[in-house]
């Protein structure tokens, strides 16, 4: 009578083991996917040249750009000071992989910066044929 309950148990756990095996590998694609997600790091003025550093990931697959725009966050003050800049669509590397860039903006003419200015940057992903995801934003002082 020990030896059917052994074997009882044994088979209940070796079901139980590939149940839980099976789910695992199920559910393993969608644990590896990550948010496609932007990151802005750092603004850097240097004379009248603006660049975002930033972070990145999105998905295989995907074929997504970037674009980044910084206005003045007083836009009572002036409103006219804006710099953009992007990187097309299919440029980036998308692999699940977190990846850093450099995005140098060019500004428009008229546009001023300056050390202590409080900006605003928005840093979205694009698609080839018009918006993809919205990214981030974040008001910082140069």
């Amino acid at each position: 009578m020990k030896s059917t309950r052994l074997k009882a148990r044994l088979a209940g756990a070796a079901a139980t083991a590939v149940v839980l095996g099976g789910a695992a590998l199920a559910t393993a694609p969608a644990a590896a996917a990550k948010a496609n997600l932007v990151s802005i790091d750092k603004v850097t003025l240097s004379g009248q040249h603006l660049s975002v550093a930033l972070g990145y990931s999105c998905d295989t697959g995907y074929t997504f750009g970037l674009t980044g725009k910084v206005t003045k966050a007083d836009e009572k003050a002036d409103p006219v000071s804006s710099a953009t800049g992007a990187v097309p669509a299919g440029e980036i590397t998308c692999d699940y992989g977190t990846r850093a860039l450099k995005l140098n903006l060019a500004q428009a003419p008229g546009s001023h910066f300056a050390p202590g200015d409080d900006v605003k940057v928005t840093v979205d992903f694009t698609e080839e044929n018009g918006p993809g995801l919205p990214g981030e934003e974040i008001v910082t002082t140069l």
